[in-house]
């Protein structure tokens, strides 16, 4: 008990927590979600059609929904600090984006599909991780989703 909340406060014992340490800790929940959502089978079929989609994507959005909070509860160092903020913005807004399309899915709305799946191909996730350092998230966990 005493231990989570050290790691809750990130500054037991005096520990400042450092880029280096937030680097881990992300890369740790990257590898995990990654995992979670290759674990998920694939569409198949009409891979890109609504119905095909929908029971995918309501198993892969809770993960990167997970993936989201955890990556927001990271301790916020002062070194590249607005840059982290700017990645935990991208990775909440993908998150979002993974919830409103099992909705559209779900309702077999394909013009919601279409624009959705554009939006993540589009997002920074990517590129923002790896600028902060973040080597095994600078692929985005739902890229089997296109």
């Amino acid at each position: 008990m005493i231990a989570a909340a050290c790691l809750v406060a990130t500054a037991c014992g005096g520990h400042t927590v450092t880029k280096k340490d937030v680097v881990a800790r992300a890369n740790g929940i990257c590898i995990r979600t990654l995992r979670a959502v290759r674990s998920v089978p694939p569409p198949t079929g009409g891979a890109g059609s609504p119905s095909a989609l929908a029971p995918y994507l309501q198993k892969v959005a809770p993960i990167v929904e997970k993936e989201a909070s955890d990556t927001r509860a990271l301790p916020r160092p002062a070194q590249d600090r607005a840059l982290l903020n700017r990645y935990v913005t991208a990775v909440t807004a993908s998150a979002d984006q993974y919830r409103a399309l099992a909705t559209a899915a779900r309702k077999g709305d394909s013009a919601a599909l279409s624009q959705g799946l554009a939006t993540l191909r589009a997002s920074p996730v990517p590129a923002l991780a790896a600028r902060y350092g973040l080597t095994r998230c600078s692929v985005s966990a739902g890229s089997g989703v296109s």
